[in-house]
């Protein structure tokens, strides 16, 4: 009986910790997609700073164009690194729990855990 218990006992300790760690997985990608929406906010502000510095230094239209497009370029790029580099970062064990491969497909997952994100960025605020 004890040994049954014992077993037991284990068994159901595994699975609550294999359920925590997945959760702190999944929240974690949260945080991780939501900070790179606030760099690419950031940088959407620099490049409207650019912008206007150009203009403002009566730059030519071709000068603007190509700026524009190196920083869609790089923007671009940033969105497909850092999404290959969460996606290389798991496991072979944990890749079933991603809920993403793309771009696009990881701002859906972040739009459907859109409340736990705004949470973490709200409370991590108020820590301040």
């Amino acid at each position: 009986m004890f040994v049954f218990g014992y077993i037991t006992h284990k068994t159901f300790y595994f699975l609550h910790s294999t359920r925590f760690a997945i959760m702190l997985i999944k929240m974690s990608h949260v945080i991780y997609l939501s900070s790179l929406i606030k760099s690419l906010e950031n940088l959407s502000y620099a490049r409207e700073l650019v912008l206007e510095h150009l203009i403002r230094t009566e730059r030519t239209a071709t000068q603007i164009s190509t700026f524009e497009m190196s920083f869609n370029k790089d923007v671009e790029h940033f969105k497909t690194k850092s999404i290959n580099t969460i996606i290389h970062a798991h496991p072979k064990f944990f890749k079933p729990i991603l809920e993403f491969d793309d771009w696009a497909s990881a701002m859906e997952y972040l739009e459907t855990n859109k409340k736990a994100a705004l949470a973490f960025w709200r409370d991590s605020r108020n820590d301040q």
